[in-house]
């Protein structure tokens, strides 16, 4: 049913590109920047895939890859981010479930992103997270090693039966017929294996202490739900992240964090439940 639903989306995203026969090449460079993560062989990761300087009117079609190391890293799983969250899968009704797919080929994750609809209030239009992709770390993996997250085309045809290779592809088909495609830059990512080096020193955190004031209170959780929101400004330094994390000690802040530190705040708990455990 997946591979049923990835050739669905590539036949729209096909179709739309080749079928109105006018195509300009825009100057602007739409940003792919995949994050990072260091993890303890065996433990999950998670990383970020980010869009920046995403053309105003919008993408309706986005094609790219990403090359890892499978003796490193298993992907299990890759979710559509707040930015490509449009609309569109409601839009497309039946057609819904081919909006966004993506598949392992077995060196490399594609994504697929394409709708048919020619009203641009459903394409991808701002900047910020648009995909985050998660799995595990081989256990077998030695302290240091690293693999790196670089994107790349699709191995394949840039559609079924196709002789053309696929490119990296951002694109518009508006519903005059005109196509607007758009080049990509690109900054690759990777997830590390822990060595010594990578351990946080305890004795330089004072757990629960998001913003750095040097005390443990509200401000703390207000901004933690605020980073997990992505509310505009809401950022933590990375001492700040390595304070916030209070549940996995491994400095990846979620809302549990913010949950606990509140406990702590409140008095339901003793901040010395905020530490790892000895």
């Amino acid at each position: 049913m997946k591979k049923m639903r990835i050739v669905s989306g590539l036949l729209a995203m096909a179709m739309a590109a080749v079928s109105f026969g006018t195509t300009a090449f825009a100057a602007d460079n739409v940003q792919v920047k995949v994050g990072t993560d260091t993890v303890e062989a065996g433990a999950n990761f998670s990383v970020d895939v980010e869009l920046a300087s995403v053309p105003s009117s919008g993408l309706s079609s986005i094609d790219f890859a990403i090359n890892y190391d499978k003796d490193v890293l298993k992907v299990t799983d890759v979710k559509l981010g707040t930015v490509g969250d449009t609309g569109a899968k409601a839009a497309e009704g039946d057609l819904g479930d081919t909006l966004f797919n993506w598949y392992d080929n077995g060196k490399q994750i594609v994504i697929v992103w394409a709708t048919g609809l020619t009203d641009s209030k459903y394409w991808v239009a701002k900047d910020g997270v648009f995909l985050t992709i998660s799995g595990t770390a081989s256990a077998s993996a030695a302290a240091g090693t690293e693999s790196k997250l670089t994107v790349a085309a699709a191995d394949r045809a840039v559609y079924p039966g196709a002789s053309e290779k696929a490119s990296t592809y951002f694109s518009a088909v508006g519903a005059d017929g005109k196509t607007t495609d758009y080049t990509g830059s690109f900054t690759d990512g990777s997830v590390k294996i822990k060595g010594k080096e990578d351990v946080p020193d305890d004795g330089d955190v004072l757990w629960g202490d998001a913003d750095l004031s040097g005390e443990v209170d509200v401000s703390d959780v207000v901004l933690i739900a605020r980073f997990c929101a992505e509310a505009d400004g809401a950022d933590i330094t990375a001492q700040g992240k390595k304070n916030a994390d209070v549940t996995t000690h491994a400095s990846k802040v979620d809302i549990d964090d913010a949950t606990l530190i509140l406990k702590a705040v409140a008095k339901l708990i003793p901040e010395s439940d905020l530490a790892p455990k000895a």
